[in-house]
């Protein structure tokens, strides 16, 4: 299942916002083995986005689920705030 950011919030950068994606990614999760999440027009991101998003995503999942979630049409700078977002919980929840 495919989900576009841009359609599921207004913004990406508030927590209410992040909420929003996490509420479709686990509906996605639910009815499919694979989501494809688009950041298709998306130029900025906050950490308050991805705490309420993904973050929760992975609370709730652990991150093996990252497995079943393929990030796509994304910027370098949207994909290198990702991917230091979870190297960044990777490294707090080994502590």
């Amino acid at each position: 299942m495919k989900i576009s950011v841009k359609d599921v919030t207004k913004s990406t950068l508030s927590n209410s916002d992040g909420v929003q994606l996490q509420s479709a990614i686990d509906s996605a999760l639910a009815a499919d083995d694979q989501v494809s999440l688009s950041f298709h027009d998306v130029h900025t991101i906050s950490s308050s986005f991805l705490n309420s998003s993904l973050g929760n995503i992975i609370d709730k999942y652990g991150f093996d689920i990252l497995s079943k979630i393929k990030i796509i049409d994304y910027t370098s700078t949207i994909a290198t705030f990702l991917k230091n977002y979870i190297a960044d919980l990777k490294a707090l929840s080994t502590n």
